[in-house]
């Protein structure tokens, strides 16, 4: 499967098909990288109804993505004045079956295969009173799930134990087992099950394991791929926008001398020569992303080398502490050591008088005959 995010085509003057393949929600760099959200297909379903198509035929191969974007779309297409059909190929899970539920007529390929299951988040580092406010949006959400669920199925339909199964995660069912709940109304036959989903992406959602016979749905990686292949390119086109130097909003341009300022080794790239579309912002040549790619590399090099450095400065700066300590102890022991005065001979007169040359002078008749003379 190379297809994917939301993608319309028109068949004759009365018919329209809408392609859901991918995650609900996702939200790119820039709205054009955008998939499967509400504004996508407002602006499809404005697009219907400006061609007065009077049925939607709705593609759905998902693993789910954003509850929110999945309700709005899911009543975008029920309230829509033209007759709805949700067509499942391929997997069904999660916000996915959703917007499955807004088709007067629902099918399903006998080799699909369907999971609903309770709203799950990532509240992150978060306190007692913003647990019991995340529960609490849970509880709401799961029961505006439930009640689109039952409308369709049949308030008699235990949907809410097919919810709860596997910790509140749920478990994949076949599309029997889907008609005989009600999600759909209709099983169509396909010669053979193919694969459609990237494994990668697969592994990555923490959904249920598939039942078996069903893992030839997932395709190699390298063949179906699970972001979109414009995504870096977006990424860039967002740097060099944000280092415009052409922007002539004064907000903007305050803000772009900021993000200069904070960010000088990328600004100091983005030269004035480089060629600028107002669209797009500034366009690299494959030479200057091959240089910037470079430079970049050399930067990671420069900081592990500053780590290595701001280790061996650790080391030394110990060394020098230790070194200091053993100092100080020993002018320590030096200075309670008491002072003693050396004798005019040079040998040691310790225990003598502090007058004891004078007195020297004194007895020694020699040095007393040569002071007379002199």
């Amino acid at each position: 499967m190379d297809r994917h995010g939301l993608q319309f085509f028109n068949i004759g003057d009365k018919e329209a098909v809408i392609e859901i393949y991918g995650i609900i929600g996702y939200e790119g760099w820039d709205k054009k990288d955008d998939e499967n959200t509400a504004r996508l297909m407002a602006a499809e379903l404005d697009r219907v109804q400006n061609l007065k198509a009077e049925s939607i035929t709705v593609k759905i191969n998902s693993l789910g993505g954003n509850v929110n974007h999945a309700l709005a779309i899911h009543d975008l297409l029920a309230d829509h004045p033209a007759t709805v059909t949700t067509q499942i190929n391929g997997l069904c899970a999660s916000a996915a079956t959703i917007i499955a539920m807004a088709g007067t007529v629902r099918k399903m390929s006998k080799n699909a295969l369907f999971l609903a299951h309770k709203c799950s988040a990532n509240p992150g580092r978060v306190n007692e009173n913003r647990l019991l406010e995340e529960l609490e949006s849970q509880r709401t959400v799961n029961a505006r799930i439930l009640s689109i669920y039952a409308d369709i199925c049949g308030k008699d339909k235990d949907i809410k134990s097919l919810l709860e199964a596997n910790s509140g995660n749920g478990k994949w069912i076949t599309a029997r087992q889907a008609l005989d709940y009600g999600f759909i109304s209709d099983i169509y036959n396909e010669t053979a099950k193919a694969a459609c989903i990237s494994r990668e992406l697969f592994t990555l959602s923490a959904l249920p394991a598939l039942p078996e016979g069903y893992s030839e749905i997932l395709a190699d990686d390298a063949e179906t791929p699970s972001f979109r292949d414009e995504a870096p390119q977006s990424f860039l086109d967002a740097i060099k926008e944000l280092f415009s130097r052409t922007q002539k909003n004064t907000q903007n341009t305050q803000n772009t001398q900021t993000m200069k300022t904070l960010y000088p080794f990328i600004a100091s790239f983005i030269g004035e020569d480089t060629p600028y579309a107002k669209e797009k912002g500034h366009l690299f040549s494959d030479a200057q992303l091959q240089n910037l790619e470079k430079q970049l590399g050399e930067f990671s090099d420069l900081k592990t080398a500053n780590q290595k450095l701001a280790e061996e400065k650790s080391t030394l700066e110990n060394s020098v502490a230790t070194l200091t300590k053993e100092r100080d102890d020993f002018k320590a022991i030096i200075d309670k050591i008491p002072g003693q005065k050396p004798g005019v001979d040079g040998k040691d007169i310790s225990g003598q008088p502090e007058n004891s040359f004078s007195d020297w002078q004194k007895k020694n008749t020699y040095y007393q005959s040569i002071s007379e003379e002199l």
